[in-house]
């Protein structure tokens, strides 16, 4: 009898390896305290390590930490909910490729619905995700009008003050009143606004760069970094912008913060348009608000301009592709606003009225959260 029962379960056991090895995806299955106890061949061709050397290691062997460290506090959350879970992580090959999967999750449980581990289906998104990338790219061309004006803007006064140290030296050769301290001075005046110039174009450059992989940043300084290559147009156009959070609480979330930082920019570009605009039919003080919240599951950032409502007839269609009510708009920037957000970062994106103030609302899972 138990020669006929290891049999039979060995028979089980090689079919259950042959049906998984049948399929496309990696697959695995972990214990509870996280370790691997199983997994399909596409999985060990993933990692380039056989089976046998997969089995009681933990993910922290095969992804990056923060990956493994997000997937650490997934897996410990849906155990207690018993829920499935979706979620992405990127995985870079041994030659340097960098491939991006859906992990789908469920909880296992035995006959006495114990919970003894998780099952990972991996999904591979990569050509997915390197579309979106080109479309997100193209959309923040579209921006970079805005951003260059911006930059003039900021250009325009270090530009004036290192005007006026060249006038002063060519003052100082004419007069025959150069000496090794003026040429030192000169030297040290004129690298403040150079430097503040090349600081200028590096943001400029940061703000083009493709996030592709997601990281654990500080909403307060990406919100900064964004003011300091616009702050001043704004500014220049007579438009106050109140910063509404508390300056000592957290807001740390995971995702992609360039493309964060494009959403935002998309959004507090059209505010300020929109100011200008209504500054030709009416006397009013132009105010956007940037504003965030915490919940315990959520970051909330809001971006409001109080420069008229949103008309209700277009409101519910601003984030669909081509829809725009500028005369040379491509209707892109708000779709590829929903797109970053919804689909990259598993948060939501709103608009509405309050009154003559339109706000849009953007929710971010904290980590481990969503």
């Amino acid at each position: 009898m138990d020669k006929k029962y290891y049999y039979d379960l060995e028979k089980k056991l090689n079919f259950e390896d042959v049906l998984l090895d049948a399929l496309p995806n990696p697959i695995y299955y972990k214990d509870v305290k996280g370790d691997f106890i199983r997994c399909n061949s596409r999985f060990s061709e993933l990692t380039n390590t056989c089976k046998r050397e997969i089995i009681g290691k933990s993910a922290y062997e095969f992804f990056p930490k923060s990956a493994a460290d997000r997937n650490k506090l997934i897996d410990k959350q849906i155990m207690k909910t018993l829920k499935p879970y979706e979620d992405e992580v990127h995985f870079i090959k041994d030659d340097g490729e960098v491939r991006y999967y859906k992990l789908s999750k469920a909880v296992c449980q035995n006959r006495d619905c114990v919970v003894e581990g998780i099952v990972c289906i991996m999904t591979d998104i990569t050509d997915r995700i390197k579309e979106k990338e080109i479309l997100i790219q193209q959309s923040k061309f579209a921006e970079m009008g805005e951003m260059i004006a911006s930059i003039a803007h900021q250009w325009n006064e270090p530009l004036v003050e290192l005007s006026a140290q060249v006038q002063k030296m060519e003052l100082f050769y004419s007069t025959n009143q150069i000496d090794k301290k003026k040429v030192s001075d000169f030297v040290s005046e004129s690298m403040v606004p150079i430097q503040y110039m090349s600081e200028t174009l590096s943001d400029f450059r940061n703000f083009l760069k493709p996030s592709t992989i997601k990281e654990e940043f500080d909403l307060k300084i990406a919100i900064t970094e964004i003011f300091d290559i616009v702050g001043k147009q704004i500014f220049y156009f007579n438009i106050k912008v109140d910063f509404d959070y508390d300056k000592e609480e957290d807001f740390f979330i995971l995702g992609y913060k360039n493309q964060l930082k494009q959403v935002m920019l998309n959004i507090i570009n059209n505010a300020k348009n929109k100011i200008i605009g209504s500054y030709e039919e009416i006397d009013f003080d132009g105010v956007i608000t940037i504003r965030l919240t915490n919940t315990d599951t959520l970051s909330i950032i809001e971006i409001i301009d109080n420069a008229g409502p949103i008309k209700d007839d277009i409101i519910g269609q601003i984030f669909e592709p081509f829809f725009t009510t500028k005369e040379n708009g491509t209707g892109f920037g708000l779709y590829m606003a929903r797109t970053i957000i919804e689909d990259k970062m598993s948060g939501k994106i709103a608009v509405k009225n309050d009154g003559d103030n339109v706000i849009f609302s953007i929710e971010i899972p904290k980590m481990g959260k969503s």
